[in-house]
């Protein structure tokens, strides 16, 4: 940023003084600055003037470069441009020192970045230390799998089973009849034939009649 020039009264252009319309005997003078002054310039030159009273001052404003204000012709010299010279003055070094804040301000934020910068190339480089020295990690499922196959045990050879004896079932004894066995089924047939005959023959009614 180039450093701030110092802005002053150069002339006073009578083709443009006209009559004030604050009052008949006065007059609107313009005083040509030797340039433009900005927002910033005009705030403080204001605020310093405002910061005084003198019972001399009617109208004044900034504009176009000029500095514009209705008075009596008398009261020029006297009062009105030391009046102003102080306010320009004061505004012209409020200027230098916030320009000289402001190229402060920029180093200070240059300092920052750049050490900010050189904190990341620090940690760029430890990072990169740290990938070129470590081995590559597995992760917990490969090593789990790794070890299993490992240490699988073999599958044990097939024992051959003994061969199984195919043995016949044991033969029961059979038990012999009796000596008698024989009369007492022919006594039960017998029996059986006999309740048969009784069971067919047919009843006789109270009467003396058959039923068939």
């Amino acid at each position: 940023m180039s450093a701030f020039e110092d802005i002053t009264i150069v002339d006073l252009d009578l083709k443009k003084t006209t009559w004030s319309r604050v009052h008949s005997s006065m007059r609107t003078l313009y005083l040509k600055l030797s340039r433009e002054p900005d927002i910033e310039w005009i705030r403080y030159f204001n605020t310093e003037r405002e910061s005084r009273i003198m019972p001399t001052r009617h109208g004044m404003w900034i504009e176009d470069g000029y500095i514009v204000f209705d008075c009596l012709l008398q009261n020029v010299e006297r009062y009105h441009l030391p009046d102003f010279r102080q306010s320009i003055d004061y505004a012209n070094e409020r200027s230098h020192e916030r320009l000289a804040e402001r190229r402060e301000e920029r180093a200070q934020r240059r300092a920052e970045i750049s050490e900010e910068h050189d904190t990341l190339e620090s940690l760029r480089d430890m990072v990169r230390r740290d990938g070129e020295s470590e081995p590559v990690a597995h992760s917990e499922s490969d090593e789990l799998t790794l070890d299993a196959v490992v240490e699988m045990p073999e599958a044990p050879a097939t024992e051959s089973l003994p061969d199984v004896v195919s043995e016949a079932p044991p033969v029961l004894p059979v038990a012999e009849p009796a000596a008698n066995d024989g009369d007492d089924f022919d006594s039960r047939r017998d029996e059986w034939r006999r309740r048969f005959r009784e069971a067919m023959k047919p009843r006789k009614e109270p009467d003396g009649s058959e039923s068939q």
